[in-house]
This record gives C-alpha cells, sequence and structure tokens, in this order.
C-alpha cells in the first residue's frame, strides 16, 4: 500500500490569498476594501483577494488581485506574507485555506476604482472599518498586530513616508499604527539613539522656524520576512 495515497474522501482545499494594504493619509492610518460583486457576500466589503492560479507564486497572486480588483498600478513599497487563515467554515464555498499578505501603499499617489467582480475600492480607516465579509475582520485585526509588532523591531514606519521627513511626520506613523498618542521627547529620543534615521541636510519652509528634514540611514531597509 502506497502510504502517501489520498484517503478515499479527501477534502479538496481551494488556496487563495487576501491583502490588507495599508497607507498614510491626512494622518490616519487607511486600508484598502472592495465591495463585492458576487456571492457570497454581495455588496459587502471585503480585503482584496482571490484564487491562486495553477503554476502562479502566492505574492504574483497577492499583486494581481489587488491590482486587478482596486486598479492600483503601483508596486507597494513593502509586501509580505503574514498569516495563513484555514478555518473549517470560513468560507460558504468551502474549504478554502487563504494566505494573507500586508501591503505599505504610497496612499498620497494611489487613486483606487473597483474592477474585476468588484462594485468599487475605497480607501477607509484602518482602526474603524464597516462590517466585513467572511474572516477579513480578523484578517484585518491580526494585520494591524503584525504592523504594530513590525514597528518594534523593523523600520516599517518609514515605508509609509516620503524620502525625506520631518520626526512630527515619523511620529504620526507610529500613532497612527498603535492608535494612541506618544510622548514627543521619548519618541524622538528612542528614534535618532537607533542609527536609523540621518539628517538630510535640507528644511522644509512653513509657519514658524523650517523644520529640519530626515531620511533612512543607508543599510536600514525594512526587511521582508
Amino acid at each position: 500500500m502506497n502510504s502517501l495515497a489520498l484517503p478515499p474522501q479527501a477534502t479538496q482545499v481551494g488556496l487563495a490569498v487576501d491583502v490588507a494594504a495599508f497607507a498614510m493619509h491626512a494622518g490616519e492610518l487607511m486600508v484598502l476594501l472592495v465591495q463585492r460583486g458576487e456571492l457570497p457576500h454581495a455588496r459587502d466589503w471585503a480585503l482584496p483577494g482571490g484564487f491562486v492560479h495553477p503554476g502562479e507564486e502566492l505574492h504574483e497572486a497577492a499583486l494581481r488581485e489587488l491590482r486587478t480588483e482596486t486598479s492600483v498600478e503601483l508596486e507597494p513599497r513593502h509586501l509580505e506574507q503574514f498569516f495563513t487563515f484555514g478555518e473549517v467554515n470560513r468560507d460558504p464555498r468551502g474549504r478554502i485555506v487563504s494566505v494573507a499578505h500586508l501591503a505599505v501603499l504610497p496612499h498620497g499617489t494611489v487613486s483606487v476604482s473597483g474592477g474585476g467582480h468588484t462594485l468599487g475600492a475605497e480607501w477607509v480607516r484602518a482602526h474603524h472599518p464597516p462590517r466585513l465579509a467572511f474572516d477579513h475582520q480578523a484578517i484585518l485585526d491580526r494585520a494591524l498586530a503584525r504592523l504594530q509588532l513590525r514597528l518594534e523591531y523593523a523600520n516599517l514606519a518609514l515605508e509609509f513616508l516620503p524620502d525625506t521627513f520631518t520626526l512630527p511626520e515619523l511620529q504620526g506613523v507610529f500613532e497612527a499604527i498603535l492608535n494612541r498618542k506618544l510622548d514627543k521627547r521619548n519618541f524622538r529620543k528612542r528614534l535618532l539613539s537607533q542609527g536609523t534615521l540621518t539628517v538630510s541636510g535640507e528644511r522644509r519652509s512653513g509657519v514658524g522656524r523650517p523644520a529640519q528634514l530626515y531620511r533612512r540611514a543607508k543599510g536600514t531597509r525594512t526587511p521582508a520576512l
């Protein structure tokens, strides 16, 4: 008997990807959602996602679904797998396992619109989304937790900013992701002591004294785990 043979009633499993794509806008952490156009959960809001094609790599499927369902053509500034969701009854169509991806997009340059089988696409506040289809609230919650964790041991906050930025702008990213205020003095002391930032030599004019601009220090790219 072949020990590797499938049992007579082997479960057929579908493989999918879902993408929690984040960006900053007006001091808020935003997540990209689509409105489903088909059953199940027609007209409900959901994370972009879909089934993986035969021979397709998972990250390629994630990028394809993001592009097809939201019309986003830009490459994310950061993309990583962060969890696999495989609960038996997570999808009424059958046993479907989804590999969830976290993406960071530069919101200021990204406009979105529905495509494929979606009725629309919108940026919404990540900490206050509408009711989501399937188990996508659980996926979003875990993505937010992953994002918060990545602030502590990686430079992911810098992916939300342009090449040069002020310290208040960087602190704003931390506060938006953590969903709480931080002490300005302690924040600056800790960030400047890590060696991940360098003074750009430029200043930004505005009301009052021109603000010092910083940039990412060389050799401190965000690792894609």
